[in-house]
């Protein structure tokens, strides 16, 4: 007999599936078709750049630690999102019909881990174009997948335990970014595979350093001894033991899936409902306010500061400004984790754009410190509130954005090759224009006009005019970075 539960949950997403004309779904399949043959070619061509680059000293260190960031910053994302959740249109039928609630989430469910091995899969591409391929090909996408796929089934693991595991994913981040900045020599924790990483063609017999691979305390292993996948022996046992892990984490977050409750599919659905609205209407001021919201959540209660009645008016604002800061630990994490892209990417074998790639680092971590300056312009109710001019509300608030940019762009101009002292200085007053430029956009006005391009079909014109305020002073200022 067939399965009631099955049956009923089939019935249900029917019901739930909205009709849509052939003619939206090939539209839309067309553009995306598009899109991920773009990302594609670009991809291909970074992966291609990495495999073909010798790696050298420390890629190994900074590709372990590359990959420990990009799987915390996805176990952060997920956990965002639910990573599990329903919409308002879901919610009732999941919570309240006769169907298992487990077989109305789980296509979703099995959609995240998907996407979690795909995510992992490409990873070693990315990391590949910033250090050389320090391991086979092979063996980075099946561990990546196994990564991936592991994140996020730990992810729903968590969500169903309800436990609160940003603050220690921040710390590890912290970690992550303090060792790709120091050298791996400083910590004096050897990297498993280094030993393989940097060996001439023409001397296969000897490992990185020099050192002959069949003398005893080399490290490495003689050609002999070699596993499956042309690696160290050992590589084969990780890769079993981290599908093992996979494997156990996913089949345990799908007995969690029908456990979750109310609170645990909502908080989800309105933050990936705001995101959609975003970007379809490119204004992202609206995931702004939600983000700020749930942080004011998670927060619960705050102290109260006294401000200092003997300040001027500007240092009580900045001041308050510093408060915010504080409050929000994430904008500082995000500022630091910012530190070692421009070296990155010079040590990616991209020297010509290293400059231009400092110079939107330091945009976007000069943006992380401008939440207060955006409030207040975004907000007239509170500057009628302050009875101040605009002009000084808003030099208040840009102390601290442009303290951090320029202590930022000192710091990054220390240790980031073909990044001259001019280019820092260029890059810290080019990254407060542009916030300031975007903090202080009108808002965004969708009745502008529409020009027809003949082949392009109908542009609205007057939309890329008023989004291109601030970026297009970040490009203008990006050419003049590679000039120099």
């Amino acid at each position: 007999m067939p399965d009631r539960h099955a049956v009923t949950a089939a019935a249900v997403r029917r019901r739930l599936r909205t009709p849509e004309p052939w003619r939206f779904l090939v539209a839309r399949l067309y553009s995306r078709i598009v899109l991920v043959s773009i990302a594609g070619a670009v991809g291909y061509g970074w992966a291609y750049a990495g495999l073909t680059k010798a790696p050298q000293a420390g890629s190994a260190w900074t590709a372990l630690w590359l990959s420990v960031l990009g799987a915390t910053v996805l176990m952060k994302v997920s956990l965002a999102f639910g990573p599990v959740f329903a919409g308002a249109d879901r919610m009732f039928w999941v919570l309240s019909s006769p169907a298992s609630r487990g077989a109305l989430l789980r296509p979703r469910f099995f959609g995240l881990l998907a996407v979690g091995a795909a995510v992992g899969v490409v990873w070693p591409a990315v990391v590949f174009g910033v250090v050389g391929a320090v391991v086979p090909p092979l063996v980075a996408g099946v561990l990546g997948a196994a990564c991936g796929l592991a994140v996020v089934a730990g992810a729903v693991v968590l969500q169903r335990a309800r436990v609160r595991a940003q603050g220690w994913l921040s710390g590890l981040v912290g970690l992550a970014v303090v060792a790709l900045v120091v050298p791996a020599g400083w910590f004096g924790v050897p990297v498993p595979w280094a030993g393989s990483v940097g060996v001439p063609a023409d001397r296969p017999g000897e490992l990185a350093g020099g050192v002959p691979a069949d003398q005893p305390g080399s490290g490495g292993t003689a050609a002999g001894e070699l596993g499956t996948f042309g690696g160290p022996a050992g590589e084969p046992g990780v890769i079993w033991a981290a599908w093992a892990v996979a494997i156990g984490l996913a089949l345990v977050a799908a007995a969690s899936v029908r456990h979750l409750r109310r609170s645990d599919l909502a908080s989800g659905a309105a933050l990936a409902g705001v995101t959609r609205v975003s970007v379809s209407w490119f204004d992202l001021a609206l995931l702004g306010a939600i983000l700020a919201e749930r942080r004011a959540r998670s927060l619960g209660r705050v102290k109260s500061a006294r401000l200092n009645q003997g300040r001027s008016h500007v240092a009580a604002l900045a001041w308050t400004d510093a408060l915010r800061l504080r409050r929000t630990p994430s904008a500082a994490l995000v500022w630091a984790a910012l530190l070692p892209v421009p070296a990155l990417v010079a040590l990616g074998g991209e020297p010509d754009i290293a400059p231009a790639a400092h110079l939107v680092a330091a945009f976007l971590a000069t943006d992380r410190l401008a939440a207060g300056l955006k409030f207040v312009c975004r907000s007239p109710a509170m500057r009628r509130a302050l009875g101040l001019p605009d002009r000084q509300l808003r030099l208040a608030h840009l102390v601290f954005p442009a303290v951090g940019a320029v202590l930022w762009c000192a710091i990054t101009t220390a240790f980031t090759p073909h990044v001259s002292v001019v280019n820092g200085i260029i890059s810290a007053a080019g990254a407060v224009a542009v916030v300031y430029r975007i903090a202080t956009r009108p808002p965004v006005d969708y009745g502008a006009a529409i020009v027809s391009f003949g082949m392009y079909g109908p542009t609205p014109a007057g939309l890329i005019v008023q989004l291109s305020r601030g970026p297009a002073l970040l490009t203008v200022l990006g050419l003049v970075q590679t000039m120099l």
